[in-house]
């Protein structure tokens, strides 16, 4: 690969179209041209123009303050350019890398600040350009341009900055620039993957509640299928079961309200005929009666036998020698009797006055009674013993004791008939006493009766008033949840065929309500959020899973490149710093120059012990220059003069060439501190590298121009405006030579 042709217009002083054509020397050798001109005519800006279009962005090294200091200003006699415009022709012979045969680089700068890149008229950025120029193995910033006062920096540089430069002179900046694009690729896709990891995480939670949601949502159809099959059921079988219980209710309230009027009727009738019995005669006026009558018989007896009493005793003590010993009951024996039958009588009238008397003690103490009476009316009329001989008998006292004797005879037939008629009496009582206690004991039935009536009627007013609550309360639920099924309750009643008990589908039938409810508060807009959530999470998987791929793809190219580094930039450096012993001795005829390596020092911790240790090519951080001019012990760089400097700059840009040759390079009067045999040495070394490397040298001296094989003139005329005087020295010889 050979530059073939630079353009430029609008460029520094280059105001017009100017073009420079680089043809190959005779024997296919790259050749050497030559710029030359006085100072001030513009022929250093050829050099900063082949910098510039390579991509350079320093304003230093264009020599400028602003970018747009590189378009022409004007002059008296020329109006400025609006813009500036550098193309670039190189080309590919070997087709290294590269399938275009010619590569067109054209770099064009408006006055307004805008900026274009182009490869073959194809708008491209400059880090496009950058690696193309890489890929050629030509550097901007190194050695492929090297301009006035550039020569010494390679040795004044540090050593950071000495790696930078033989490290492209290594051919290693595709690699390096391969690997720093890597890099930032793989730092830009480890922070993506940190953000789509984040991304992910913050996702990943709504995702899943959104799923969730989504689930309920997609069963909503299936449960409200259910539900209403249930509800179905559920209606149909508590109406029917209602109604039957209403109905029931209803009979059972009815018969017993009925029964509770029969009752309570029949109660009072009975308690009629007591209060009727209640405001008959008195129990006692009959009993008083009666017992008056026996009561003035007794005294009537007790009178007639005082008077019999005083009639016998008179008769009696007459009578005394002659009668056999008798003894009459004694009065006052007779009088307590008869005091005992009195009370026992009262007691009797007590008793039968208390309408809860018991009747067994009744008819005990009437027994009683009725026993002493006959005991004593047996001792009373017990006939006196008849006297053996009568001495003397009153016939007054005899019929008066006769007629009281009858007389008691008929008071004791009319006491004892009073005294039936009185048990008579009892017995009648009794029997009365005996029908109201049955009449008091049906009243009490019949009372308990209608009691129990009223109660089971009141037992099913509750039960027909619970059916009727429980009846409202489930229209009331079904008129919230499906009022549509209330005018068909009857006959969806007489349609659900099911043994199944309605309570025992409440608990499914609530849940499935409550699942329903649950779902019923989610926004259908849930599912448009579901989707886009879900399609950006996998997005984000898939970005994240690329960029997995893409970060162990990364590292192990920057592994690859690494090693391909390291494998290189050792081969390289070996062989450049043979080529720059070389060199260095040719140009000073002996002396001794080498390239050093300067590593990381290494890291101790407290206790002395090495923590971190330098590894190979991997951990160098710059290179060192050591030369020693002969005759010399000097090993310090920096105390070379001005030309040992130069030509030790030489030296080593002539070992990079050697070692690894550019397409081509720019020298802008490099050997301008060397004097006549240098420059000659100079020259030649050049013109030996010019089999593979092609140079363009910006030059006043003469060995040089006399080693070129084109050589172009630059001057500048009133205008301010530089211009080209080209001549090829091959043709200036033959025509010398004819």
């Amino acid at each position: 690969m050979y530059l073939k042709r630079l353009e430029l217009q609008g460029f520094k002083t280059f105001a017009q179209k100017t073009v420079l054509v680089f043809e190959p020397d005779v024997g296919n050798r790259r050749g050497l041209t030559a710029v030359v001109g006085p100072n001030g005519s513009g022929k250093s800006n050829i050099a900063d123009a082949l910098r510039w279009v390579m991509g350079e962005q320093s304003l230093k090294l264009l020599r400028a303050k602003k970018s747009e200091d590189v378009v022409f200003s004007g002059s008296e006699k020329k109006s400025r350019a609006g813009f500036a415009e550098v193309s670039m022709t190189l080309v590919n012979d070997d087709k290294q890398e590269l399938d275009f045969s010619e590569i067109l680089i054209t770099r064009r700068l408006y006055r307004d600040g805008q900026s274009e890149y182009e490869i073959n008229q194809q708008s491209v950025r400059l880090t496009d350009v950058i690696m193309l120029l890489a890929q050629c193995g030509i550097g901007q910033r190194t050695y492929s341009v090297i301009g006035q006062g550039m020569v010494d920096e390679v040795l004044s540089s540090s050593p950071a900055e000495r790696k930078d430069f033989f490290d492209e002179a290594a051919g290693l900046r595709p690699f390096q620039l391969k690997r720093q694009s890597s890099m930032n690729k793989l730092d830009a896709a480890r922070e993506n993957l940190k953000q789509s990891e984040t991304l992910l995480r913050e996702i990943a939670p709504r995702l899943t509640s959104l799923d969730r949601q989504v689930k309920r949502l997609e069963q909503r159809e299936g449960l409200e299928a259910e539900l209403k099959g249930l509800e179905l059921q559920y209606h149909g079988g508590m109406w029917r079961q209602l109604r039957s219980a209403l109905q029931i209710s209803k009979v059972s309230h009815e018969k017993s309200a009925e029964k509770a009027t029969q009752a309570s009727a029949e109660a009072d009738k009975l308690e009629e005929e007591l209060h009727a019995m209640e405001k008959a005669i008195p129990p006692s006026e009959g009993f008083r009666e009666l017992r008056s009558t026996l009561d003035k018989l007794s005294e009537e007896r007790v009178g007639l036998r005082e008077r019999q009493l005083k009639l016998e005793s008179t008769r009696e003590i007459a009578m005394a020698r002659a009668e056999k010993p008798w003894s009459p009951l004694p009065l006052s024996k007779i009088i307590g009797e008869i005091e005992d039958l009195h009370k026992r009588q009262l007691e009797l009238l007590e008793m039968l006055e208390n309408p809860k008397s018991d009747q067994q003690k009744i008819k005990n103490l009437a027994g009683d009674i009725h026993a002493k009476v006959a005991d004593l009316l047996n001792k009373l009329q017990r006939p006196a013993p008849e006297p053996e001989k009568v001495q003397a008998e009153d016939p007054k006292v005899t019929a008066e004791v006769k007629e009281i004797l009858q007389a008691m005879s008929d008071v004791e037939k009319r006491m004892q008939a009073t005294q039936i008629e009185l048990e008579q009496w009892n017995k009648r009582e009794d029997q009365k006493r005996s029908h109201v206690f049955e009449v008091q004991r049906e009243l009490s039935r019949r009372r308990q009766e209608a009691q129990s009536a009223e109660r089971r009627m009141s037992e099913a007013a509750v039960e027909l008033a619970r059916v009727e609550t429980r009846r409202d309360a489930f229209l009331q639920e079904l008129r919230t949840h499906r009022p549509e099924q209330e005018t068909d309750l009857d006959k969806l009643a007489d349609e659900v065929k099911t043994n199944e008990s309605p309570e025992a589908l409440l608990p499914k039938l609530t849940k499935l309500r409550a699942q329903l409810e649950w779902i019923g508060g989610i926004d259908p807009e849930i599912l448009k959020e579901y989707k886009e959530t879900k399609a950006r999470y996998e997005d984000l998987s898939v970005q994240t899973n690329d960029l997995l791929q893409a970060i162990v793809s990364l590292e192990t190219i920057v592994k690859e490149l690494d090693q391909t580094i390291a494998e290189r930039s050792a081969v390289s450096f070996r062989g450049l710093n043979t080529q720059f012993e070389l060199y260095f001795k040719r140009l000073f005829g002996g002396g001794e120059a080498s390239l050093v390596e300067v590593f990381p020092e290494p890291e101790y911790n407290e206790q002395g012990e090495m923590i971190k240790e330098a590894d190979g090519e991997a951990a160098r951080v710059g290179i060192e220059i050591v030369a020693t001019p002969p005759g010399k012990r000097l090993k310090a760089i920096a105390l070379l003069s001005g030309g040992e400097r130069a030509l030790v700059s030489i030296a080593l840009i002539c070992a990079i060439m050697a070692t690894n040759p550019s397409p081509f390079v720019v020298l802008d009067e490099v050997d301008a501190a060397l004097d006549e045999s240098n420059s000659s040495k100079f020259a030649e070394i050049v013109s030996t590298l010019a089999d593979r490397t092609q140079f363009v040298i910006v030059t006043h001296n003469r060995a040089t121009m006399s080693h070129a094989h084109i050589l172009y003139g630059v001057t500048m005329g009133a205008d301010g405006v530089s211009q080209l005087l080209s001549v090829k020295l091959q043709d200036v010889l033959t025509r010398i030579n004819n």
